[in-house]
């Protein structure tokens, strides 16, 4: 997960001037999930998920996922009622809105969105979001997700309980993940290796260049950055 400068990108079109929904049956899919919506989270996000960082367009066509559940809400797996009404009259607010894959989307994060204290979450009838404090990580607003994960090898791990809720409620530890993060750990590591072999003789310095040069090239192309930082953050 890498942090996603929202600021890059103006609000779309459609979602200019949309009123707050007054319930959750009268939000429109039309709306929300718009072509110029899609486009502005394609533009932000370069075709990978804002969670597990692979590249949804090459196996589905992704979702335009809410952060606040929009028809309901559970707390954690142990909560099996979908709590009803959801965040609705967030549902084409730009800052509540993301672009996922659909293994974390449909899968796993589902209505989940757990909170510190579920005793703060909001009242349906004020619909004030000022006091909750969510488990999950946003990737849109935490600059910072490294505080909360970090991969040794390919295996991520939780640091904070921020960071254990989101590997569980985006499954980020899931097996699908593994080819991905393995190829691109495989492939700097073959850099890796190649300039250690060159370590005391006239091409070390080189050799060192060019595995900077291809770290920095992969964290450019924005997929599994925090694996590479992690693991390769020397050449960084």
């Amino acid at each position: 997960m890498k942090y996603i400068d929202r600021s890059r990108v103006g609000v779309p079109a459609n979602l200019q001037g949309q009123a707050a929904q007054t319930s959750g049956g009268a939000v429109q899919k039309s709306i929300y999930a718009h072509a110029d919506v899609k486009n502005a989270l394609n533009n932000l996000q370069h075709g990978i998920c804002c969670y597990c960082e692979t590249h949804y367009q090459a196996s589905c066509p992704g979702d335009v996922e809410h952060f606040r559940p929009k028809n309901g809400w559970q707390q954690d797996r142990n909560d099996k009622e979908l709590h009803q009404p959801g965040y609705y009259w967030l549902a084409y607010k730009w800052e509540n809105l993301l672009y996922a894959c659909e293994w974390c989307n449909r899968i796993y994060k589902h209505n989940y969105f757990p909170l510190k204290d579920p005793s703060k979450r909001f009242d349906p009838n004020v619909k004030d979001i000022s006091e909750e404090e969510p488990l999950l990580i946003n990737p849109y607003e935490e600059q910072h997700p490294e505080n909360h994960l970090k991969f040794e090898g390919i295996n991520i791990i939780g640091l904070t309980p921020e960071g254990n809720a989101s590997i569980e409620y985006y499954g980020l530890d899931r097996k699908e993940l593994d080819e991905p993060r393995r190829g691109i750990y495989n492939e700097i590591n073959a850099f890796v290796d190649l300039a250690e072999l060159s370590r005391g003789t006239p091409n070390e310095a080189l050799a060192q260049n060019k595995v900077k040069n291809f770290v920095n090239q992969k964290i450019y192309e924005g997929q599994h950055t925090l694996l590479i930082k992690c693991n390769f953050g020397a050449y960084l």
